[in-house]
């Protein structure tokens, strides 16, 4: 009876164990659902999903977070702030409330309350740096940079640029720095050093990043060039963005860059050749579907058309 006793006691035991293991991948697969219909926009069945897995694990941080971030998205603030606090008080590791503070300061910025903003990602980075996360702590600081541009505050952004940008771990990484900085840079109308930054973005980008990131790098560089009235090099920049579109079959980068192009030869007095590009761009624009685009197109040529009467 002794070792039926035990043998009864160890089949009882895993079968305790299996049935938290189904709860634990039933939950599992119900987070991986919800942050699917975060992503996807789907807000009411994120809030539902989510609702489900606190029914069954009311403190779940993961529920909690996708929870609190639906609710954001909806505009609904102060349930939305309640929720991931909650969060919050419910994290188990120092990366979950590396999390949970960069989501509370997320709705933050999103709400304009930019002060409360930076002092939740300064609380994450204080967890970041405990935990010897730079990669959080990068992200904090790259948060912290974008939340004082919306405060119109472009030094304290360029300086948690800069910090931010020390701390990058790969060529892509360093392309996302780069670029924040060139951007900090130009809109403080320091020219060289935008300039500087976006060409080392564009080579960062042209290592490491997808065909895409690089055309979208190379665009903004003619944009920066433009910006300092290097009208040459701006050129430069758009005619090789654009045989790089076409040989890649680019197309909405070909119309983007044949429109910046057509738009720099205006500028520069070569009206004829300016027009004729102008009119190719139109076309690739109207062929892929891109409206806004071709709109925009179209109206520039009728303000050239009505400069040259």
């Amino acid at each position: 009876m002794k070792t039926s006793k035990t043998t009864l006691n160890l089949i009882y035991s895993s079968l305790f164990f299996i049935s938290i293991n189904v709860s634990a991948d039933e939950i599992a697969d119900k987070i991986s659902a919800c942050n699917a219909a975060l992503n996807k926009d789907e807000l009411t069945s994120a809030i539902t999903i989510s609702e489900a897995i606190l029914k069954h694990a009311p403190n779940h941080h993961e529920g909690l977070l996708c929870k609190g971030r639906a609710l954001g998205a909806q505009n609904n603030y102060d349930a939305a702030l309640n929720t991931l606090e909650m969060a919050a008080k419910q994290s188990k590791s120092g990366f979950d409330e590396i999390l949970s503070h960069i989501f509370i300061g997320n709705l933050h910025k999103n709400n304009n309350k930019n002060m409360e903003a930076i002092a939740s990602y300064e609380k994450s980075i204080k967890i970041c740096e405990v935990e010897k996360n730079d990669k959080f702590k990068r992200i904090n600081l790259n948060l912290i940079g974008e939340t004082h541009i919306q405060n119109n505050n472009l030094d304290a952004a360029l300086a948690s640029y800069l910090t931010g940008s020390k701390l990058a771990m790969n060529d892509n990484e360093r392309a996302d720095s780069y670029e924040r900085l060139a951007s900090s840079y130009s809109a403080l109308n320091q020219h060289d050093l935008a300039i500087e930054y976006q060409l080392k973005a564009v080579l960062m980008q042209q290592k490491a990043g997808t065909l895409d990131d690089y055309a979208d790098a190379s665009y903004i560089l003619g944009q920066t060039y433009e910006k300092a009235k290097e009208y040459s090099n701006a050129e430069r920049s758009y005619s090789k963005l654009l045989q790089f579109s076409k040989d890649n079959g680019g197309a909405y980068y070909e119309a983007k860059a044949s429109y910046a192009l057509g738009k720099v030869k205006a500028i520069t007095g070569n009206t004829e050749n300016a027009k004729t590009i102008l009119v190719e761009a139109l076309t690739i624009a109207r062929n892929i579907g891109e409206t806004k685009l071709a709109s925009e197109i179209e109206t520039s040529l009728k303000v050239l058309s009505s400069q040259r009467r």
